[in-house]
């Protein structure tokens, strides 16, 4: 329940919720601090900035099913300029909430009594992690200084006129936020995390409309004409037309210098308006920065857009090639160490790339920081091609610093030309970028789909083809080649009636000698009845040679046509040491493949063959089988169907070793530290 007291000023009404420690007369701006009796005037509070906020004193809403009111707010300065505001909710249980509003986000935190111990001030740094014990760990987002500006309404504690407050901004995953408050001793702990306007469900309040449209105005300097178009965030502004530097405090243009720009070579009019990635934008700034590497410089240039929706974004163009960044909490990042080479955060590896010191070298259009020529930040970036994940070290005036993490996106130069509808043909990227995709590897990606669909077919073939071969044997005999040499047997091996004339010389047999086929040893099988016609046969033979070889020349002969199926076998192996090495050549067994034959009957004529009168070994192994799946040739489909990757994966390396020839971490800048 409040409690109403009069302003120690002019005498109007004040009120004072429980736990209200400061009001602000909202006729004569008066800052009453709250006592036993009467309030006590402290100073009177600055207009407050019109920052365009969709917030109003008196506002209702209800968070986590609680309902509460908006009860003040305060305003704090920046030391990079700006101001950003801090509402107060006065919960219906009566808690305290602190909703603070900085560039289109929301932060809702709530104090918290510390498990542990805080770190001093001192011994933080951006983009460190604060050990807060129980409480977890933290990235450091912020480190730095809020001066008290304005307020409204009722504040929950000792505001004082042109008070400073040290403080730092950590961040969690997952949009978790906590502040650590200097300004006492010991230091006050807020916990809470982002969240989205729409989550409080807001209603009513004395907010002024949002202002819509262009602010028009004139360049104190030159006089030239200047569109602001986001006059409530504004804090510099480059002339294009004089180049001068000015102040944009409270939609007021105030000259600061005149600064000596580059030359204005940009893509992108100021004020263009266009569609990128769906979402409406307009091109309000234009920045030229660079960096120096072993004495050369490299620049480039980036657009600051307006999203009426979601905020700021930047459009980068280096030697052509684009990118879209967005920010990111650091909390969402894990801390870079110096030096190291990977990440992995976001779902993704990212490996460092490069480490630089940009400087801003030019300034157009209108910027939401204190941006001044010559500024310099410290940049980190990570590359995943099609993206980059850069973070950029800033310190502030009275030794505070931060650091911004960012995440960008490729854009081909045809998007950005369609979605400011810009003339003529985008000129062709010079050169590699950090984080272009490989376009090898897209046109291996746009193959996948073929590729897979190929092996799954050959898969189905495999598998229709092994369910089809049945591996029938039909003739499996050792032959005693003993039995079969004339001179090394008592008689003559076979069936004389149905001896076939031999086909060649033993291997023995010098050139142009006479042949007598009663010296030849062969063998001929019995009948062998072969049903199936439309599967395909395998002879295999198998000689335990040693140093030695023996071939097997055969026919398979039909009964009834007399057609006979040639082929030739042999066993061959040899091995030694030559110079210390142990090599071997050839094998003991071999399989040769015949083609399907009519069903029929059919005699099996084997004629073996050796080096010498006496055979290498005694007894060979002789088989004869039916529907023997063959692998050569899904063997030869399966190398036929890999070879348009793996031919596109040679200009892919090439691609990827041209792209981390630019990088200070490449395998050639780091071969004497090693990577």
């Amino acid at each position: 329940m409040s409690t109403l007291a009069s302003c120690p000023s002019c005498g109007a009404s004040l009120s004072f919720r429980p736990g209200t420690m400061v009001a602000v007369c909202s006729y004569c701006k008066a800052l009453a601090a709250r006592r036993d009796r009467d309030p006590e005037l402290i100073g009177k509070v600055a207009d407050l900035v019109d920052t365009g906020s969709p917030l109003g004193l008196g506002g209702s809403g209800t968070y986590a099913g609680r309902g509460f009111a908006l009860a003040g707010r305060v305003q704090l300065k920046h030391p990079l300029g700006g101001v950003w505001d801090e509402w107060y909710l006065a919960l219906d249980d009566g808690r305290w909430g602190w909703l603070a509003e900085a560039q289109g986000r929301f932060y809702l935190t709530f104090t918290q009594t510390p498990h542990g111990v805080i770190p001093p001030v001192d011994s933080l740094h951006a983009g460190g992690l604060a050990d807060l014990g129980p409480d977890g760990l933290w990235t450091v987002g912020e480190i730095s200084t809020a001066t008290f500006h304005s307020a409204e309404g009722e504040i929950p504690w000792a505001v004082e006129p042109g008070g400073t407050y040290r403080y730092a901004d950590l961040s969690g995953k997952n949009g978790a936020f906590a502040t650590l408050d200097y300004s006492e001793a010991p230091p006050l702990f807020f916990l809470g995390r982002e969240i989205p306007l729409a989550d409080l469900h807001l209603q009513g309040g004395t907010r002024k409309p949002t202002k819509v449209g262009t602010q028009n105005l004139n360049c104190p300097k030159c006089g030239g004409a200047l569109a602001l178009h986001a006059p409530d965030q504004t804090q510099r502004v480059g002339c294009p037309s004089c180049g001068s530097l000015l102040s944009a405090e409270n939609g007021r243009l105030a000259f600061l210098k005149s600064l000596k720009q580059p030359h204005q070579d940009v893509v992108i009019p100021l004020g263009a308006e266009g569609t990128l990635k769906g979402e409406q934008v307009i091109c309000i700034g234009q920045l030229r920065r660079s960096c120096t590497i072993e004495g050369q410089p490299y620049p480039w240039t980036e657009y600051l857009l307006l999203d009426s929706q979601h905020g700021f974004k930047w459009l980068v163009e280096s030697e052509g090639h684009w990118s879209l960044a967005v920010a990111i909490a650091p909390g969402e990042v894990p801390q870079a160490r110096d030096g190291q080479k990977n990440l992995r955060v976001l779902g993704h590896n990212w490996r460092r790339f490069q480490d630089v010191e940009a400087v801003v070298e030019g300034v157009w259009g209108e910027f939401y920081w204190t941006v001044e020529q010559g500024e310099r930040v410290l940049v980190s970036e990570f590359v995943a091609p099609p993206r980059s994940l850069t973070s950029e070290r800033q310190s502030h005036q009275g030794g505070g610093e931060e650091v911004n993490w960012s995440l960008s996106t490729y854009l081909e130069p045809g998007e950005v030309w369609a979605a400011f509808k810009l003339g003529g043909a985008p000129p062709a990227p010079r050169g590699i970028s950090s984080f272009q995709p490989n376009p090898h590897r897209t046109a291996l990606s746009k193959s996948a789909l073929w590729i897979v669909g190929a092996l799954g077919l050959l898969l189905l073939l495999v598998m229709a083809e092994s369910v089809t071969h049945r591996n029938v044997e039909l003739f499996h005999r050792q032959l005693d080649l003993h039995e079969l040499t004339p001179g090394l047997r008592p008689q003559a091996v076979g069936d004389v009636r149905r001896r076939i004339p031999a086909g060649r010389p033993p291997a023995s047999t010098p050139p142009g000698a006479p042949v007598e086929e009663s010296q030849e040893p062969v063998f001929f099988s019995d009948p062998i009845e072969i049903k199936d016609g439309h599967q395909n046969l395998a002879v295999t033979l198998s000689a335990p040679v040693n140093n030695n070889w023996v071939e097997l020349e055969g026919a398979l002969v039909s009964e009834t046509t007399g057609v006979a199926e040639l082929f030739l076998l042999e066993g061959s192996y040899y091995h030694g040491v030559d110079g210390g090495e142990s090599w071997t050549e050839g094998g003991q067994t071999e399989t040769v493949f015949l083609s399907a034959v009519p069903p029929g009957s059919y005699v099996l004529r084997l004629a073996p063959s050796w080096n010498g009168k006496v055979p290498p070994v005694r007894v060979i192994d002789v088989q004869l089988r039916q529907g023997v799946m063959r692998w050569l040739y899904p063997g030869l489909a399966l190398l036929a169907i890999l070879l348009v990757p793996l031919v596109m994966i040679f200009p892919m390396a090439a691609f990827e070793g041209r792209r981390w020839q630019e990088s200070m971490y490449s395998s050639k800048a780091s071969s004497g530290g090693g990577d």
